[in-house]
């Protein structure tokens, strides 16, 4: 949806529960629109007090460089926090894209992520944080002698990690004094807690994606690895191009 800046002030309502003022919650300068001319882009919403931290209705907004003409891109998303611009060249056609960065809040370190193209003043999703989360499916089972066995569905492809190096506390939740699994234990696959831009070959300006997935036992604290999955875009979507799982502080 395009407007302009200058704003139609709305007829006056009888009563009016509560003003929520849009408030900027980031700012980036680039050109996005591929006109050669740098723009302004805002991340913008509102909260429910000046204090608050909880960040709803989460919009980009970008406002041409040359005519001030704005351009706007509301995300699906209900809300969350500390919300975050990041400029870069994804989809490899030499435009700068918007990449948005929202934590969730939560103790499992959950992220959501976006990114569009603004190109002609067009605004096209590239990538949302749900594609990524259904990219593959995940089992993880414990096994004998500390260890953890890791299985992409999806690919029928199977990892193990070493838990030996954890303390004794950890241990006792998941193996006897023998070394034996406990029964009826199994872990999971947390959805997408980090997603990187990194920094590729093609120029300046230019990048992939580097993302992240805690591997955990049967609470969020228990983190027993991290999946580590490299992104390229190519022919109109993002596609995986290199995997590593080991566990968390030890990957190679």
């Amino acid at each position: 949806m395009r407007m302009f800046i200058d704003a139609v002030t709305p007829p006056p309502s009888e009563m009016v529960i509560q003003e929520e003022q849009i408030c900027t919650f980031d700012r980036k300068i680039g050109d996005v629109t591929g006109d050669g001319i740098d723009d302004f882009v805002y991340l913008t919403g509102h909260k429910k007090s000046p204090d608050a931290i909880y960040q709803e209705g989460i919009t980009i907004s970008v406002v041409d460089g040359v005519t001030n003409e704005v351009t706007e891109q509301v995300l699906d998303l209900n809300g969350g926090y500390g919300s975050a611009l990041f400029l870069g060249d994804f989809n490899q056609d030499e435009i700068s894209d918007i990449y948005v960065s929202i934590s969730s809040g939560g103790s499992g370190n959950i992220n959501y992520y976006y990114i569009y193209s603004f190109k002609d003043k067009t605004p096209a999703q590239l990538l949302d944080y749900q594609t990524l989360n259904q990219l593959y499916e995940w089992s993880v089972r414990f096994l004998d002698h500390y260890r953890v066995e890791v299985i992409n569905d999806t690919l029928n492809q199977t990892y193990e990690l070493n838990l030996s190096f954890k303390n004794k506390e950890f241990l006792q939740k998941y193996y006897d004094s023998e070394g034996k699994t406990r029964e009826g234990i199994e872990g999971e696959v947390l959805p997408l807690g980090g997603l990187s831009p990194i920094m590729t070959p093609r120029g300046k300006g230019a990048y992939s994606l580097l993302s992240s997935q805690v591997i955990i036992g049967t609470a969020m604290v228990d983190h027993l690895g991290v999946i580590e999955i490299y992104l390229t875009y190519q022919e109109g979507k993002f596609i995986p191009y290199d995997m590593v799982i080991g566990e968390q502080g030890n990957i190679e």
